[in-house]
């Protein structure tokens, strides 16, 4: 009963939106309309000013020449200066209509508003249709995941060269966005796994977040050719479509989202980019080694600003001005890739080459690191976390893999 009676609610919330949209559309028309009448008025002041002008001309015509033809003697002074009036006035009256023949056409156009077709035309819904119930919270920040099943899903499409999973977002949908490097291409597959559609990345992407519901930047980077771009791509009807790009004037290495803006990386420093203005400035960097700011992430309130030093192996936490707050070390952080962090603050990061682990301890500032996953799980070499609280899944990409890893956990 209370799925019937949800959904009844949907209906009425859509008839209602439907009137607000009517009402909408009703004054757009309306105050259309009355523009129209305004400029047909307007119109209509100017033809009649000109036909005024020509009719006073007419008119003074009419008379100089009732006065020249008036019987009786005239002398021959006042004819002549009634002549010349009366051909001055001629071609004063020939000057007036020319100017008016050389007028255009009075005409009204209508020049439509596209952006509204435009934009209606894009959705593919008046609404994301939301099913609640049934799922499990994600556990608190104290939780340790245990990994309970691995299984490996082929994301290749036919004729491609070997994969190369450098990035991975999930979508409200439950679908997922794949960087492929190797292929140059941007996958979307769905909540089985399975690709569904690509598109083409200019050169070699290097990373891709969710920027909305259905839209996703993808970081571009060319060293030898000095491109480094952010490219952007929306879902419409499960079909991937590149919209806009941002240029660049670093190398870049990994990306992040929060709040309008993108956080980006260059191995050896952290840049933050306003998304509407394109915008940017440096908010952290370390020239002491070559991978120094390699992955970075991002906390869902914007107040911490995690980075790998894979150089050095170390997890580095900033506050959201790019200050440095805390320094964590491990056995375990060996060559630390990337990091990835859940809407709730869980943290996990692969580390060397078949290793992927959980950083717990971080809300009462004693941090640790548990192994959760290494080569027994099909881990070789991994490059890419996203972590699906749906499903309570850790979706793992990996280098020179045709293959990502879904780990199944505990909770």
């Amino acid at each position: 009963m209370a799925v019937e009676q949800s959904g009844d609610d949907c209906l009425q919330q859509i008839k209602s939106l439907r009137l607000q949209l009517n009402a909408i559309i009703d004054r757009l028309e309306q105050r259309t309309i009355s523009e129209i009448e305004w400029g047909k008025s307007s119109i209509g002041v100017k033809i009649h000013a000109d036909v005024d002008k020509i009719d006073d001309v007419i008119e003074r015509l009419q008379r100089l020449s009732d006065d020249l033809n008036v019987g009786g003697e005239r002398n021959e002074v006042a004819s002549y200066i009634g002549f010349i009036k009366c051909d001055d006035m001629i071609w004063n009256a020939k000057v007036l209509l020319q100017k008016i023949q050389n007028k255009n056409s009075y005409k009204m156009t209508l020049d439509p508003n596209k952006g509204i077709t435009e934009y209606l035309s894009s959705l593919d819904m008046l609404g994301e249709v939301i099913c609640d119930g049934g799922e499990k919270p994600l556990p608190g920040l104290d939780y340790v995941f245990e990994v309970e099943k691995h299984v490996l899903h082929n994301v290749k499409v036919a004729d491609e060269k070997t994969c190369n999973i450098v990035g991975i977002c999930k979508l409200a949908t439950e679908e997922f966005l794949l960087a492929d490097n190797f292929n140059l291409k941007l996958k979307l597959i769905d909540s089985n796994y399975k690709v569904t559609s690509t598109c083409d990345v200019p050169e070699h992407p290097q990373d891709v977040c969710l920027i909305g519901e259905r839209e996703a930047a993808v970081l571009v980077n060319k060293n030898s050719e000095n491109r480094h771009e952010i490219h952007f791509f929306c879902v419409r009807s499960g079909t991937l479509l590149k919209t806009r790009c941002i240029k660049l004037q670093h190398k870049c290495s990994s990306l992040a989202h929060n709040s309008g803006n993108l956080y980006i990386t260059t191995k050896t420093s952290l840049h933050v980019y306003n998304i509407s203005s394109g915008q940017g400035r440096q908010l952290y960097s370390d020239e002491t080694g070559e991978y120094t700011v390699n992955c970075c992430a991002v906390s869902t309130d914007g107040s911490q600003i995690f980075i790998t030093n894979v150089s050095n192996h170390q997890l580095i936490t900033l506050n959201k001005d790019g200050t440095k707050q805390f320094t964590l070390t491990h056995s375990e952080l060996q060559h630390p890739s990337v990091v990835h962090i859940t809407s709730l603050g869980h943290v996990f990061m692969c580390c060397g080459l078949n290793t992927v682990v959980q950083v717990v301890g971080m809300k009462d500032g004693k941090p640790s690191v548990k192994a959760l996953a290494r080569k027994k799980e099909k881990l070789t070499r991994p490059t890419a976390l996203c972590f699906n609280s749906s499903t309570d899944t850790l979706v793992v990409g990996l280098c020179e893999n045709d293959n990502i890893v879904e780990l199944q956990m505990n909770h």
